[in-house]
């Protein structure tokens, strides 16, 4: 089989499917081999076929600004949108339009990869959690209609608005509450409502574009009655008690629906003989929010009303750190490429890949020219085999609640208003050793590079919260008498159990 992308202008432009969950932690892929509880088949057997990148990174340990990013194919602290409540001009959460002042392009549009594609000749569609402004509003401007896209059910939950019909219709822009019948939950709407974009696109003769963010595994858990809850397996982890096994059978269901939607997704593919014309990129917007904390000895959140009790039942293990944190457990998660033929199956890719590369890749796969001000690179010619290592001009830069981190190759310089470390990922992926006084040189251009970018960003949007503070569990480890965690094994050389995460060390002078 002979692997390649688009070779003239004479070959059918590709479709693109984008999938984007919702604080879903890097634990819970399966055929990362991590967690045996983790029911992901569809998706493990998607990963084999095509690239898994085991070091897959989002733009921001938050929803907003990790959305923004992606959307816009840049680092979102760039143009002033750095967390949640971000106010770049236009009101607190909502994308920018225009760039604002401070920025490197003030003035001028904010344009998404779906105005981007659509410019391209793509149908652009939409299906789940936009949380980049209103929703559905009077006045669409922030909301999916006004930012390229052409069809679209905008809900998060049970309820939304829409101008697609479940069976593959255009209909007039307009508001459904409730679950059809025979659709189980929330997941599965937005699943079936991208299996009708699918259907629809084929009325016509354009390659279609579709952005499948699927809320999940975030809360609102899962509900009991759903029969995805009803048909997962009872747990017991030996480390865990029966409040928190059945919180993470609730994760875990609710990871199960987004890996049958997605099977959903691909099997209507097939059904219009679509598989080997389509891009199928799968990641999350962050890292899981475990909640964990000194009362709670190093354990996963509390029982409802204490604190911790909005953990999603979601795992990051091995990587240190939440949603929140600038630790690998808020920015490395799931990822992987999938495109039948085009993809070289069994591609393990072990080098940093951003959710910014995927902005990337998909206006390129779609015959665009990737602008000078992106910041993610074309993974392509890695994908196919035509290169051994993505080449990435530029370092990766994150900056969120008053932490920043650059990594550059397999070094990560991670620092607060109070210090600094530095890991080499390579060989201390679970970030356990601080290399920071053992290599200071490696440190020093790191800081600097740091300083430069961190220097050109505009300051509009000052947080009042400290992230090293709201979640500085994981510079600590694991509090003394925390159970080992079966999934989280060290030391490297000779691993067994451990207490999840290992306390951070200094490494000292050669």
């Amino acid at each position: 089989m002979v692997f390649g992308f688009l070779a003239s202008a004479e070959d059918k432009k590709p479709n693109v499917i984008l999938i984007y969950t919702d604080d879903y932690g890097y634990t819970d892929l399966g055929v990362l081999g991590i967690d045996k509880h983790v029911d992901t088949p569809i998706m493990d057997q998607l990963a084999r076929g095509g690239a898994l990148m085991t070091a897959g990174y989002s733009s921001a340990p938050q929803c907003v600004p990790s959305r923004a990013g992606l959307m816009v194919g840049r680092v979102q602290n760039e143009f002033a949108f750095p967390h949640n409540q971000s106010d770049a001009g236009e009101g607190s959460g909502r994308m920018p339009r225009i760039y604002p002042k401070g920025t490197d392009m003030v003035g001028k549009p904010v344009l998404t990869i779906a105005d981007r594609m659509k410019k391209l000749g793509y149908l652009t569609g939409f299906s789940g959690k936009w949380h980049l402004g209103p929703s559905n509003s009077s006045n669409p401007k922030h909301d999916p209609r006004a930012r390229g896209f052409d069809y679209y059910w905008v809900g998060s939950m049970e309820s939304g608005s829409t101008n697609l019909s479940l069976n593959g219709k255009s209909v007039e822009h307009q508001s459904r509450k409730g679950l059809p019948a025979g659709v189980a939950n929330r997941v599965i709407l937005q699943g079936k409502y991208g299996e009708s974009f699918i259907d629809f696109s084929q009325t016509g003769d354009k390659p279609f574009f579709l952005y499948l963010p699927l809320y999940a595994p975030h809360i609102p858990l899962i509900k009991k009655s759903d029969p995805y809850y009803k048909k997962f397996p009872k747990l017991d982890y030996p480390h865990y008690d029966d409040w928190r096994d059945d919180r993470r059978r609730m994760g875990l269901a609710l990871i199960k629906s987004i890996d049958d939607a997605v099977g959903g997704v691909m099997a209507k593919l097939r059904e219009h003989g679509l598989e080997e014309n389509t891009m199928v990129l799968f990641t999350s917007d962050n890292g899981a929010p475990s909640k964990m904390g000194r009362e709670e000895p190093g354990l996963p959140a509390g029982e409802p009303g204490t604190k911790g009790g909005v953990w999603n039942g979601s795992n990051n293990v091995p990587m240190r750190g939440e949603k929140g944190s600038l630790f690998e457990g808020g920015i490395r998660v799931p990822m992987f490429a999938y495109w039948k033929g085009k993809i070289i199956p069994g591609t393990v890719i072990q080098e940093m890949v951003t959710t910014l590369d995927l902005t990337a890749t998909t206006l390129k796969a779609g015959g665009g020219v990737i602008p000078e001000e992106f910041d993610g690179v074309d993974l392509l010619p890695r994908l196919s085999g035509q290169v051994s290592k993505i080449k990435r001009p530029e370092p990766m830069f994150w900056e969120f609640w008053h932490t920043q981190v650059v990594r550059i190759g397999d070094w990560k310089l991670w620092r607060s208003t109070e210090q600094e470390m530095l890991f080499n990922l390579a060989s201390d992926p679970y970030e356990i050793n601080n290399r920071i006084q053992s290599d200071a040189k490696v440190a020093d251009r790191l800081r600097k590079k740091l300083d430069q970018w961190s220097a050109t960003l505009p300051r509009l949007n000052h947080s009042d919260r400290d992230a090293s503070e709201v979640f500085a569990w994981p510079l600590e480890g694991a509090p003394a008498g925390t159970k080992p965690d079966p999934r989280y094994l060290i030391p490297y050389l000779d691993p067994k159990p451990a207490p999840y995460p290992a306390p951070i060390k200094r490494v000292s002078l050669k």
